[in-house]
């Protein structure tokens, strides 16, 4: 009986989660919409004093989307990364913001992106395709408390929600690593010109266990994008 219990429970833990290596694949989110997304959970680390999130993304979007949202119990812009109709990028941290001017905005292009941030001299700072912002201080030196939910495809306004679908990416998106620490400037251009590196100590691409809802799939990445095989 005991046996017959653990494989149902199984099953159902199975239909909901997955763990598996994604090297060489890519979320697509095929349509404008609040139910597409796939969810990330954190629950194994009391408090985050430093951040570095890194990943590449494809889209022809001009207007508003979100990149990459991380929300906790008590922020739902815990760590935030968008783009807005203008082609200024926004990061908050603990629902306070920062925007950067003057980074690559390309279309129908792969974009490899990261944002790093420290709560010991507030500062955030964000690399696109190799060209970098300035460091801008945000908010106070608070941690971000986990637990934490992770969404792709959308931007949450609650914890684990909220949805709009107009914040939400139309595209392709791979190659997702967090650690908990701010990588330096040569572990970040290693990261964007697909060197080797080593992969998020938080999450990684390598590793990945996510839940996708709607009519996200997982696909394999385009050829031509695939400038170092095995290295991604």
């Amino acid at each position: 009986m005991k046996g017959l219990l653990f494989y149902v429970l199984y099953l159902i833990i199975g239909s909901y989660a997955e763990r598996e290596d994604l090297s060489g694949k890519a979320f697509t989110f095929p349509k404008q919409t609040a139910t597409d997304y796939v969810k990330i959970t954190l629950d194994d680390k009391t408090s985050l004093t430093a951040l570095t999130v890194c990943l590449r993304f494809f889209t022809d979007l001009s207007q508003e989307f979100s990149i990459f949202s991380m929300a906790t119990l008590t922020h739902h812009n815990a760590f935030l990364l968008y783009k807005e109709p203008s082609g200024v990028y926004g990061g908050h941290i603990n629902n306070l913001s920062a925007k950067f001017f003057g980074l690559p905005v390309e279309v129908n292009e792969w974009i490899s992106t990261c944002m790093t941030w420290n709560s010991k001299n507030r500062l955030i700072q964000l690399w696109v395709n190799g060209k970098h912002s300035v460091k801008k201080p945000v908010g106070n030196n608070a941690a971000i408390h986990v637990p934490a939910i992770i969404t792709l495809g959308q931007e949450q306004d609650s914890y684990g929600g909220g949805f709009n679908a107009h914040q939400s990416f139309v595209g392709d998106i791979t190659d997702v690593h967090m650690w908990d620490h701010a990588l330096s400037p040569c572990q970040i251009q290693n990261y964007i010109t697909h060197a080797s590196f080593s992969p998020g100590n938080v999450i990684s691409w390598k590793a990945l266990e996510y839940v996708k809802q709607g009519s996200v799939t997982v696909e394999d990445i385009e050829i031509n994008t695939c400038e170092k095989p095995g290295l991604l």
